[in-house]
């Protein structure tokens, strides 16, 4: 997330903790597409991540006395949705719509990735393909540090780690990806991570 857009959320925060609820609803609106890509990539159950994003956010307002300490908006929300979601996942977890195959989390697909041009389709495949051979921790700081822009400090937050093992798990999986892309030795790291900027744009399918 761009530090103008976290500013923005900061502002909206503000207005929120202050008793203007249409502030929220402006929130909510900025930042729905990002929690439903996350969760989608979470749980894969269409109406289950809308309707846990929208108890989110009327959590918020009947507890808005309570999340004044809040800091980090970004984390925060992440942390919740992923919290609650995962609970309902369980609860319903027999049902057809949350099959065996739902429990590899954070799992990639062609559509996910926008291509301006098709000499850019051979690099997509090869990326999808890679990231299949990555375990779901290192598929989701992939998604967490590309897609959602989020700082090392934000990703510790919502995995569950400190920082310098996000480094790590980070560092591990664009040097796993670099070598399962079958790129030159001359294509780093820090390309494969301009690879993911470049794919990762927005492109969020509403079901």
């Amino acid at each position: 997330m761009t530090t103008q857009n976290k500013n923005w959320d900061n502002s909206l925060w503000d207005k929120f903790q202050q008793g203007d609820n249409d502030a929220l609803g402006e929130l909510f609106q900025e930042r729905f597409r990002e929690l439903y890509f996350y969760g989608l990539k979470l749980v894969p159950v269409a109406e289950l991540v809308k309707d846990t994003i929208q108890d989110l956010f009327t959590d918020l307002w009947s507890r808005k006395e309570k999340v004044k300490g809040i800091a980090n908006i970004n984390a925060y929300l992440i942390i919740s949705l992923r919290r609650e979601l995962l609970r309902r996942a369980s609860k319903i977890r027999s049902h057809t719509d949350l099959d065996e195959a739902s429990s590899q989390y954070f799992t990639f697909s062609s559509e996910d990735f926008i291509i301006g041009s098709e000499t850019e389709l051979e690099t997509r495949n090869k990326l999808v393909a890679g990231l299949r051979h990555l375990t779901s921790r290192q598929r989701e700081v992939i998604l967490l540090r590309f897609k959602h822009e989020m700082e090392f400090k934000e990703i510790a937050e919502v995995m569950d780690l400190n920082v310098q093992s996000v480094r790590n798990l980070l560092f591990r999986a664009l040097e796993k990806l670099r070598e399962e892309m079958n790129v030159s030795d001359s294509v780093d790291k820090q390309d494969v991570g301009l690879v993911l900027l470049t794919f990762f744009k927005e492109k969020i399918k509403f079901s």
